[in-house]
């Protein structure tokens, strides 16, 4: 369960306790999906599969799109002739009155097909690219789920002009999310900090996408927790496991010297079977687990290393809601109006985080108040009354009408809260109004 995956569920659950029809088209390698798919839900939730772009599409939008620099590269892997006529007939077929976009890379047919339109950004890829142009060794993650043989001769291929090609994607993106905020009947992101600014560079009011993480009734006391330090994050992402081999090589090296030696990092989460890196025997990898609940209470802090700014950290709310306390880079919470000291404790050198790790070995009496600010930042921001009333307010807006949505928009611009949240689909999703 990604971050993005948590988004999609919050998404079409509570657009289904709200009373509506959820159709989800996805972008798949297989057949062509015509006839849809059912769901569990019943005829509540339908899935339809639908092809990308043509090998020669591909091709001639990454001349003429990529390369003179009219459409990112986001764009142009899943534009296409096939998505696009696929789209229509089931927007006739499934009679959709809403349709919401995943992201820049499908945000061009919420325009196509000419319906009340929500579009998620997620991140503001443009800034995340910008920051990342330094650091990046190849494009792994950085397009998406995108397992294209295009894509890998694509990355092979870039890897001697990575910063080049970030920085040009970058520039474009942009300019598409100023485009696409100026064009859409409202646009999330899941950050309240980047939408914001969003919200400058295009004139418009940026609301945030609903994100719903279900916690526990109960929390065992930290001091009869067996374990001190947990990361949480698959290592198929290559931005958490490069997070926490730099961890292994540099940090730990460094807190034995401030007496802080003897430390084990337990890694929650699948992938490590195919990781090439080699790490220490102070790593220890859980692998992934059924009941994240019941593990996360087995530890008292999770460590939140430097990561890739942008969006909100998944991680960090599953921790507040198991009472586990959060040790932070201030890069990792970027966003997320977690308060220092109060909600979370942050750190910026290994001598910092000697001394958080201090306070968590002696189980220092502050550790019980920040725990329950942070669980009570993450009820408030990440409970299911908060993500469906949100939803509630979005498709209100949308199906108003343009004089109505607008003087909503600016009553909310007034009174905006600094709410957290996201929303998506995998690929592209339409709601039905009405049960």
């Amino acid at each position: 369960m990604t971050g993005r995956k948590s988004v999609l569920n919050t998404t079409v659950n509570c657009l289904l306790s709200l009373g509506h029809r959820v159709v989800i088209a996805h972008f798949d390698a297989g057949v062509s999906g015509t006839e849809p798919v059912m769901s569990d839900a019943g005829d509540q939730v339908r899935y339809y599969r639908i092809h990308g772009p043509r090998p020669w599409e591909l091709m001639t939008q990454l001349g003429l799109g990529f390369l003179l620099g009219t459409k990112p590269l986001n764009e142009c892997l899943y534009s296409g002739s096939r998505a696009r006529i696929a789209l229509q007939s089931i927007a006739r077929s499934e009679k959709i009155d809403v349709v919401i976009t995943d992201m820049v890379r499908t945000a061009a047919y919420g325009e196509l097909l000419n319906l009340p339109w929500i579009s998620d950004l997620d991140d503001l890829l443009s800034l995340r690219y910008s920051l990342i142009a330094k650091e990046r060794k190849n494009l792994d993650g950085l397009l998406g789920y995108h397992k294209a043989p295009a894509l890998r001769a694509l990355n092979r291929l870039a890897r001697p002009v990575i910063k080049s090609v970030l920085r040009k994607e970058s520039a474009i993106i942009a300019r598409r999310e100023k485009d696409i905020a100026q064009r859409a009947d409202l646009t999330l992101t899941v950050s309240s900090a980047e939408a914001e600014i969003l919200s400058f560079r295009s004139s418009r009011l940026i609301s945030t996408t609903p994100i719903l993480v279900r916690g526990p009734s109960q929390i065992s006391p930290l001091a009869e927790r067996p374990h001190e330090l947990v990361f949480l994050g698959g290592l198929s992402y290559q931005p958490n496991r490069d997070a926490v081999y730099k961890f292994d090589t540099e940090t730990l090296p460094q807190l034995s010297s401030y007496a802080a030696g003897g430390l084990s990092l337990h890694v929650i989460g699948g992938g490590e079977n195919g990781v090439s890196y080699k790490f220490s025997p102070s790593i220890r990898f859980v692998g992934y687990v059924e009941d994240l609940d019941s593990e996360l209470q087995k530890y008292k802090a999770m460590l939140l290393p430097e990561l890739v700014q942008g969006g909100i950290k998944t991680k960090a709310i599953h921790a507040a809601l198991n009472g586990v306390i959060i040790l932070a880079h201030d890069s990792a919470i970027a966003g997320m109006r977690l308060q220092p000291n109060v909600d979370v404790l942050t750190w910026r050198s290994s001598a910092e985080l000697a001394a958080l790790l201090g306070l968590v070995r002696d189980d220092d009496s502050s550790l019980g108040r920040i725990a329950v600010n942070a669980r009570q930042w993450a009820i408030a921001n990440f409970g299911e009354q908060r993500a469906e009333a949100q939803w509630r307010e979005y498709l209100s807006l949308v199906t108003a009408g343009p004089e109505m949505a607008s003087s909503k928009l600016s009553r909310a611009s007034e009174g905006e809260t600094n709410s957290q949240g996201r929303l998506s689909l995998s690929g592209l999703s339409s709601a039905r109004i009405g049960p």
